[in-house]
């Protein structure tokens, strides 16, 4: 779009929403759109009030807990390793399948449901998902009922909740992207979402051995957490009514789209082509996230017994201190969601978690001392803090139109499920190898992700200072938003970027020339979207060699180490 402009002057002031907001209209989106009669805005309706801060607060507590029950249960089957081997009379390599499913359920099945919660809207998408986790928890729990112990419930189950814990957390970030804008609140409410599931993880990874011993079989474990998760399918439900109620009452903005939020739903199927709409630095964010925050997750699955291992202590003390680590990124992600908020710096932030997570990896592999490895943990703790708000949020900020954010963290997603896979198998093919079954060769894995992770994330930050014009969706996503207007202006002169001034009903949806040119200085500079497919492609293979490397690690009987949908994403 390089049309010549109508107006050369440019308006001196910028509307306080279109400073934090990113969103441009999509014209071809707005044309397929079906609308609810009975939840559209009519023309010449009486204006309604702006919405809330209060309302504002309660859906994003509602929200919040829609996951709770999804991150209560993320531990326990790998906290009730040891029972539930003995009771189902099953290898490690069944139970690795078991552990496994989830991630790879969700290698492929992230990126359609990611489409159809674009589609739908997240509040109608996170009820069919929480709906989901509910019936594999129920089905998981009557597994174990009555000395039962069936592993093919078990696997059915697990399956079951596989389709909703794998994208139920996307629902969640799309919920918030329709109701606040980057640097208004968007960066907080993610924060408060790992808040809470760090809490709901900790408390249940805590106490699945406590309940299991003290009532006398772990079903108890698994019903208590199928309990829990009804709790978060009936705050699914009510955040569903409660956005018909917002939107039928208030003037309620979708910050995605600059328009008002009617619950309109996207015409047409998924597009695979779509993908070629994306800029480089989504898919450099993309491989780091393989490295850091498949790295990141994929190490709670042998905290516990590291930790046994390092303090040699038994399986209660372990599973308490690698527990710990939960608390501090609880504390921290909602403070760290307002500074993302206020001053941006994503880009420092991602370097930040893979720094701090070279350093714990540093640690535990070179020194073997106890206040080492103390030191090893915080450290790994801070990498946990650091790593949710700012991967969800540089995901909406860097693509050029926000519409399609619940597809590319999706995709993002997809890639690093299987990442885990692949370093998880590895690594319990490592510990397997080793005469005293020690973990220590497998630290040298981690190590290795982190180091990669570090070295992406530093090259990024690097050229958002130095060479902004090369990665300018990188160079947008680390200004605060009050210094988001000038820069936009002065990277769209220096690529020489002329758009046209909006028509009169445009500017009524919010569009105007700035939005239009971050829209472009986001948008990848080869149309054709070659290297787009080349990405991609990088990224099946690593998806492939995922369930290449599953497969191999059942043929080995591998320790089933896996901890599927951990905290991160």
């Amino acid at each position: 779009m390089t049309v010549q402009r109508q107006s050369s002057v440019e308006k001196p002031v910028v509307d306080e929403k279109e400073q934090s907001s990113v969103d441009i209209k999509d014209t071809g989106s707005a044309q397929g759109e079906l609308q609810s009669p009975a939840l559209s805005y009519k023309p010449g309706s009486p204006s309604k009030p702006k919405l809330p801060y209060s309302w504002q607060l309660v859906m994003i507590v509602l929200t919040c807990l829609c996951t709770f029950g999804n991150h209560w249960s993320n531990g326990l089957i790998v906290a009730l390793k040891t029972t539930i081997i003995k009771e189902t009379h099953i290898n490690n390599s069944q139970f690795a399948t078991l552990v496994a499913v989830t991630n790879l359920v969700n290698t492929f099945l992230c990126i359609g449901l990611g489409f159809y919660i674009d589609k739908f809207g997240g509040a109608l998408m996170s009820v069919i998902l929480a709906g989901f986790h509910l019936s594999g928890a129920i089905v998981m729990s009557g597994g174990a009922t009555n000395n039962l112990n069936s592993y093919p419930l078990l696997i059915v189950g697990k399956v079951l909740a596989a389709i909703g814990d794998g994208s139920l957390d996307n629902a969640q970030h799309r919920i918030f992207s329709t109701y606040f804008a980057p640097g208004r609140g968007f960066a907080f409410s993610i924060g408060a979402i790992w808040c809470v599931a760090n809490l709901a993880q900790f408390t249940g990874q805590s106490t699945a051995n406590v309940i299991a011993t003290n009532l006398g079989t772990y079903a108890w474990a698994l019903w208590i957490s199928s309990f829990i998760a009804g709790f978060s399918f009936a705050c699914a439900i009510t955040v569903f009514f409660l956005d018909r109620y917002l939107r039928a009452r208030y003037n309620v903005t979708d910050q995605t789209s600059g328009r008002r939020h009617t619950g309109a739903v996207k015409q047409g199927a998924f597009n695979i082509r779509a993908i070629k709409h994306l800029p480089m630095t989504f898919w450099l964010v993309v491989a780091f996230a393989v490295f850091e925050n498949a790295g990141v997750q994929s190490f709670v699955s042998i905290s516990t017994q590291f930790a046994q291992q390092r303090l040699k202590k038994g399986a209660v003390i372990g599973g308490w201190v690698s527990s710990f680590y939960l608390l501090l990124p609880a504390g921290l992600t909602p403070f760290l969601g307002i500074y993302v908020d206020v001053f941006g710096n994503r880009i420092g932030f991602l370097f930040l978690s893979g720094l701090t997570f070279l350093i714990s990896m540093l640690l535990l592999k070179f020194s073997h001392s106890v206040p080492t490895f103390v030191a090893a943990y915080v450290f790994y703790a801070l990498s946990q803090a650091v790593t949710p708000a700012p991967q969800v949020e540089i995901v909406r900020n860097i693509i050029p139109d926000p519409q399609y954010f619940a597809t590319g963290f999706a995709i993002k997603k997809s890639v690093v499920q299987a990442s885990i896979v692949i370093i998880t198998t590895a690594a319990g093919k490592l510990q397997d190898l080793s005469p005293t079954d020690s973990l220590d060769p497998a630290v040298t894995l981690w190590l290795v992700y982190a180091f990669v992770s570090v070295a992406i994330s530093g090259f990024m930050l690097i050229m958002s200072y130095a060479a902004p014009n090369v990665l300018p969706a990188a160079r947008l996503s680390q200004v605060s938003p009050r210094e988001l207007p000038d820069e936009v202006e002065k990277l769209a002169r220096k690529q020489g970027i002329v758009v046209r001034k909006p028509a009169p009903e445009e500017e009524d949806d919010g569009v105007t020339e700035l939005k239009l040119k971050e829209k472009m200085l986001k948008s990848p500079i080869h149309q054709s979207g070659i290297l787009s497919w080349g990405y991609l492609l990088i990224g099946l293979a690593v998806i492939f060699i995922g369930w290449i490397m599953f497969g191999m690690g059942v043929n080995w009987g591998v320790h089933g180490s896996v901890v599927a949908g951990t905290v991160g994403e």
